[in-house]
């Protein structure tokens, strides 16, 4: 699975992706830069960015933004698009397994 059929099934999913559950989970480290690159120009969406405040461990005050899938008339194209990219990797994949299952099969007898 790619980064960005990940991205988008994580959305499509209404995840909430932040800097630190973005590099978590999908290697990400500039998540700003990879929401507009994966998801926002090529499925022709927005994602909204809500400011996030808290403190470090330390007491120190930092900022830091969530970016997330909201279902409105504007995205509605681009939601059935990328609903359509990761139904096909999904399609894809399991073809794949069924043509290993018949290999495995045809090898044993």
């Amino acid at each position: 699975m790619t980064r960005k059929i990940a991205l988008a099934q994580y959305l499509l999913a209404g995840g909430k992706l932040s800097i630190m559950n973005a590099y978590r989970h999908f290697g990400i480290s500039n998540v700003s830069r990879e929401v507009i690159r994966l998801i926002e120009k090529p499925f022709n969406v927005v994602l909204t960015r809500t400011k996030m405040e808290g403190k470090t461990k330390y007491g120190s005050h930092c900022e830091w933004f969530e970016y997330r899938l909201v279902s409105n008339r504007i995205n509605a194209k681009g939601i059935k698009a990328m609903k359509e990219a990761v139904a096909e990797l999904q399609s894809v994949t399991k073809c794949n397994q069924l043509k290993k299952k018949v290999v495995k099969m045809k090898a044993k007898a």
